[in-house]
């Protein structure tokens, strides 16, 4: 953004300061904001309200429980809407009363209603006016002047409209970083010929346990993760021949006899564009899905932008269908940002406990949903006065959505450490990438204006995210970590994440700051974040429920029971079939260190550990996967 752009988030603080309440009209205009065109075509979801959500709580942690009932027994979107979605009284009236006010619903799901509309009749329904303006990505934004005021007997419901809001998008959670690396940078990977290389998607897969490509179930199928279907929900677009050019440098065809797999594309709404600039992100994440499991079945699920209402129908367009076993999410934003303080003295968490409700009905239909924890390590906020004012402030500590739904798994981790290949090289040549060790040693940033606003935040740090909800409490299965808190905390497990941002860290860094390669466009790109460990996870968990022989749901639950069996069992010195977890990794994200509270087996900078992919799912019974390259590890 140059000095003569006009920040769309500098219009919407001072659209902010304009209101005193979410009754109260705009007092003047933001320039650069035009009034949204009467005819434009706008869409999006009414929620109204569970039935019995405590017995749907209550459901989804017995089927997590061996044993029970209704371990694993799941539910189709029908039966959840009979149990537990609105009545159909209640459907009915929310969708009579939308029309009355002139909208159009044009779809009916378990428990929202889709309305399609002009903006003109949107703003005279909801008693509004909206605004057309344009994010500082290129993304188009309508925005309403003040709180949209639902019907009456929608509002008597206690219906949620996710629409028109003045958030920021969410943000995605990686970096490019400079290739070649400079010794400056500090980033010394220690992996195949080089001391500066990233690492490639089987260098992950040996370093961090996995079993064999060519090991077989007992059905005589490849754990590789065939008939698992995972989601990856991202704005943008990504192409198939770049997981193509990724698997044909790693000489995948040759090695195998099989193709490089084929990514899948659904556009939700207007779907999104692909572009080099913006493409890093989508291809980065189903590129790392596709790494640790290529027999998955992959599908992008693309966003125009990622803004509350989009991600939302996202959300709700996967969990609808149903087919999808696992779902990716490599974004988020600041929880604090739906407090009170942030939007002038109103409550706006009623948006993250809609998100909840949606993870709860994939839940109890045997979705696993996983998301990258942040990459602001335990500083992951704006203060109150530069996100409301516009004004220069410092980062604060806090945790992202959706990563700290309780019923999502968030992913952290770290720079990961492997050996080299031997020195004189073999021919041909011998890569390996076996564990050494990992730090999770964050990088202090440079000022930097991440919510363009106009003025600076200082005192930023990268690495993954974690720290304590304020909005969620300790679900149950967190109460055996000693995660020092009565709320939930974050994250729950990690993975190679990588460090010092090559536009934005202090440098230089500190020792063994790693990266990932993936491929945009044909060419070959350095990445760090935690969008690189979430999907990578998700990777690993495709092998799990192919192993499992079906969905496996809130995986948390599971994890933190391999974490206190661990811990039981004497923690890192544990014996080795209880080393579910690599544990007391080293560092310091900003706030939080390994060496302070909570401390034990679990903490904020990794979870319960980054994973031994093996033991942590059980597969200890197939051979590893072996140097990259080679028909253990294509």
């Amino acid at each position: 953004m140059t000095n003569t752009q006009t920040s769309s988030r500098s219009l919407l603080a001072a659209f902010a300061l304009a209101l005193a309440g979410p009754a109260c009209a705009l007092a003047a205009i933001p320039p650069g904001a035009e009034g949204a065109p009467a005819d434009q075509i706008v869409d999006f979801e009414v929620f109204l309200p569970l039935r019995d959500k405590a017995a749907l709580e209550s459901l989804v942690q017995s089927q997590q429980t061996p044993g029970s009932a209704n371990y694993h027994k799941w539910l189709t979107p029908a039966q959840f809407a009979a149990r537990f979605g609105p009545s159909p009284d209640a459907m009915a009236r929310g969708a009579a009363a939308l029309t009355a006010a002139g909208l159009e619903v044009t779809a009916t799901h378990s428990r929202s209603l889709h309305v399609t509309t002009t903006a003109g009749q949107a703003a005279k329904a909801f008693q509004t006016t909206l605004m057309s303006m344009t994010d500082a990505d290129g993304s188009p934004r309508i925005i309403a002047t003040r709180r949209p005021t639902l019907p009456a007997t929608l509002a008597s419901q206690g219906a949620v409209i996710a629409a028109f809001a003045d958030r920021p998008n969410h943000h995605v959670h990686s970096r490019v970083v400079a290739l070649p690396v400079s010794e400056a940078r500090g980033a010394t990977p220690d992996n195949r010929s080089s001391n500066v290389g990233g690492y490639y998607y089987n260098d992950l897969k040996q370093a961090y346990d996995y079993p064999a490509y060519n090991a077989l179930t007992t059905a005589q199928a490849r754990l590789d993760g065939a008939g698992v279907r995972v989601a990856v929900l991202m704005d943008g677009l990504a192409k198939t021949s770049d997981v193509t050019a990724m698997f044909n440098h790693e000489h995948y065809a040759t090695t195998t006899g099989h193709a490089a797999p084929t990514l899948a594309i659904v556009k939700v709404g207007r779907g999104g564009v692909f572009s080099v600039s913006t493409a890093t992100e989508p291809s980065l994440d189903v590129q790392q899905v596709f790494g640790g499991a290529p027999g998955a079945s992959v599908t992008l699920f693309s966003l125009s932008d990622l803004s509350d209402d989009h991600i939302l129908a996202g959300y709700v367009a996967i969990i609808e269908n149903n087919t999808y076993d696992i779902v990716s999410s490599s974004f988020g934003e600041c929880e604090l940002t739906y407090t009170a303080a942030y939007n002038g003295g109103v409550d706006d968490t009623a948006q993250l406990r809609t998100y909840h409700e949606e993870f709860l009905q994939g839940n109890v239909q045997g979705i696993t949903f996983i998301a990258s924890s942040g990459d602001n390590g335990g500083l992951d906020c704006p203060s109150v006065a530069y996100y409301t004012q516009g004004r220069a402030g410092t980062f604060v500590a806090g945790v992202e959505t959706p990563a700290s739904d309780p019923n999502v798994t968030a992913v952290g981790g770290g720079n990961l450490v492997t050996t080299t290949p031997p020195s004189p090289q073999t021919s041909p040549p011998t890569l390996t990438s076996k564990y050494v060790g990992e730090n999770a040693s964050g990088d202090p940033e440079k000022p930097s204006d991440p919510y363009d606003m106009g003025a600076d935040l200082r005192g930023g740090y990268w690495g993954a995210g974690g720290g304590r909800s304020v909005v969620f409490a300790a679900p149950s299965y967190q109460k055996s970590a000693y995660t020092g808190s009565t709320m939930r905390t974050l994250p729950d497990v990690g993975m190679q994440v990588g460090g010092c941002p090559t536009d934005l860290a202090v440098t230089p860094c500190g020792p063994d700051r790693s990266f990932v390669m993936v491929w945009v466009n044909g060419a070959a790109q350095g990445v760090i974040g935690t969008s690189v460990a979430a999907p990578e996870f998700a990777g690993a968990v495709a092998l799990y429920v192919q192993k499992s022989g079906g969905r496996v749901g809130n995986l948390n639950p599971y994890l933190y029971s391999k974490g206190a069996a661990q811990t039981a069992a004497g923690g890192r010195a544990a014996p080795a079939a209880f080393q579910f977890f690599h544990t007391t990794i080293n560092g310091f994200d900003g706030l939080w260190r390994q060496t302070e509270p909570p401390g034990l087996a679990y903490d904020y900078l990794v979870g319960n550990g980054t994973a031994d992919v093996r033991k942590l799912f059980g597969m200890t019974g197939y051979p590893a996967a072996g140097n990259p390259q080679t028909a253990t590890n294509p």
